[in-house]
């Protein structure tokens, strides 16, 4: 399981870098302005929908259905099952993108009802470019599932890639001939996706499955899908609710101001570099080995497989939340601040990443806890920790937004990710008895963190002086962010192997298999 995650990761790795120059790119071209806001809203709904069915709904609800079949042998009954999912599922996001573009000037004033009517009509001209990126990321999404059922991960991890290069490609490209530089990055969008799909066909042709258009009553009447269909909606919220929590979030932090939104997206972004390229490349890995071990009755292997990547889990994002909470504002900077991405829209993004980052853990928790409840067909939980994160979330974001704009919305969106997290592990004690081990290992993660973060911390008055002569060098930024963290990492895992910690030395023997 660590040898095949850390295989994705590589490419997860070298994805989330290419995603981290697309967004400053972004930033560069767009800042914080007006115009970034209504980027930003119009890429939220294709955004919001790709990441429901890639990182959620398809994956969680589509990779267990599906490996069973793959158990049974069936050949013939697998080929119906995976012709009538892409037929639900192309009719479903097919009617979604008609809809969303006849109704995109709604839709702008419904997540944005604050924006200048100039700035709405933009942002509805973005939604109708960008959401027939759907369709292409709904078939992408079934053959990732496919792939990854047969322990092939290296297209899918690789697949992003290709999105990433082609929205920074066009966003140099095509700006010359585009009224403004947010329509070159949305027509980006729409061939990423198309790109992003094509990508992965060779690879699927590769493997013994087909499938094919039937129609929509015949799709519904295979016994499998419909069981699929059923269980999409708990999946949705299950699995959703973080998506949905960024749609409500984005709602409310439109009222708080011009910039607030960008900012909010460019926190999220840093959060969602260490969730790909760590959580979700090791949660893609460990859902197919649960339904495995699940379908076998092999218990011992099933809480040993869930009890790793628990622990690999706290091992990756709590030493991470620590040194960014001390290191937000260096970290923005370097990243996002270049042209219209000025001083104050560092500052405006340090503060939410702050608060956005201490969630890390928690939502890291629940993309690892959620799979060993989808694999033993328990949804009840699921659906109870995601309607719980919601309705957190929508509390005290309207609590929080007006006394600390952005900071209360990323404050909200951590709160909500803890009682989600307290929801999982409350029921996970029924099926797993790896609760209690987890979280004093995270506690000795935590101690050890703060030991290593202190150094790193005071490093930094030094270096500034030193640095002082080139405030605005990229150079200087770098070296400003990059010695602490090398610091931080040189300390923290010379602790860990001191203490001899079991994960560090899972990797370690990784290292010396990969180099047989």
């Amino acid at each position: 399981m660590l040898k095949a995650s850390s295989v994705l990761a590589v490419f997860t790795l070298l994805s989330r870098v290419l995603g981290l120059v697309r967004e400053s790119v972004r930033a560069a071209l767009l800042g914080t302005t007006a115009l970034g806001d209504a980027f930003t809203v119009a890429f939220m709904l294709p955004d919001f929908f790709r990441r429901l069915a890639a990182d959620g709904i398809l994956t969680s609800s589509f990779v267990p259905a599906f490996k069973s079949l793959i158990a049974k042998g069936d050949r013939e009954e697998t080929r119906a099952f995976l012709s009538g999912i892409f037929s639900v599922a192309c009719s479903v996001f097919f009617a979604l993108t008609v809809i969303g573009m006849l109704a995109s000037g709604a839709l702008s004033s419904l997540f944005a009802p604050s924006l200048e009517p100039e700035t709405a009509a933009e942002s509805s001209r973005l939604i109708k470019i960008m959401l027939p990126y759907l369709a292409f990321i709904t078939a992408g999404t079934l053959i990732q599932g496919v792939l990854n059922c047969v322990g092939v991960f290296k297209p899918s991890g690789f697949a992003p890639v290709v999105f990433n290069i082609t929205v920074i490609a066009a966003a140099f490209l095509l700006k010359p001939f585009t009224a403004n530089p947010a329509r070159a990055l949305a027509v980006g969008v729409l061939c990423g996706g198309l790109f992003q799909l094509l990508f992965q066909l060779p690879f699927f042709l590769k493997t013994p499955f087909r499938f094919s258009a039937t129609g929509l009553l015949k799709s519904l009447s295979n016994p499998a899908v419909k069981r699929l269909c059923v269980l999409f909606l708990p999946t949705a919220v299950g699995v959703g609710a973080y998506q949905i929590n960024i749609l409500v979030s984005t709602r409310i932090a439109n009222s708080a101001g011009v910039g607030v939104v960008s900012s909010l997206q460019f926190s999220t972004r840093i959060e969602d570099l260490i969730l790909g390229i760590f959580v979700v490349s090791l949660s893609t890995v460990i859902l197919p080995e649960l339904v495995l071990e699940a379908k076998s009755g092999n218990t011992e292997a099933f809480e040993k497989c869930a009890r790793t990547a628990m622990k690999l889990v706290s091992f990756v994002t709590i030493p991470a939340i620590l040194f960014t909470l001390f290191f937000a504002t260096e970290m923005v900077g370097l990243l996002f601040g270049f042209g219209s991405f000025g001083s104050e829209s560092v500052s405006m993004t340090a503060f939410a990443l702050r608060f956005h980052i201490v969630g890390l853990f928690f939502v890291a928790a629940a993309k690892i806890l959620n799979p060993v409840f989808f694999a033993k067909e328990r949804l009840l939980f699921p659906v109870t920790a995601g309607c719980t994160s919601i309705a957190v979330n929508l509390i005290f974001s309207l609590l929080l937004v007006e006394r600390m704009k952005g900071g209360g919305i990323a404050l909200a969106s951590t709160i909500a990710a803890a009682a989600a997290a307290l929801v999982l592990l409350a029921g996970l004690g029924r099926h797993l008895k790896a609760t209690g081990p987890w979280l004093v290992y995270s506690l000795k993660i935590t101690i050890i963190s703060a030991i290593c973060v202190l150094p790193a911390v005071l490093l930094r008055s030094p270096l500034q002086q030193f640095l002082s002569a080139y405030p605005d060098s990229k150079t200087a930024q770098l070296l400003l962010f990059g010695i602490p963290a090398a610091v931080f990492v040189v300390l923290f895992a010379a602790i860990s192997f001191a203490v001899n910690d079991e994960t560090l030395k899972a990797i370690r023997r990784l290292g010396k298999s990969d180099d047989r």
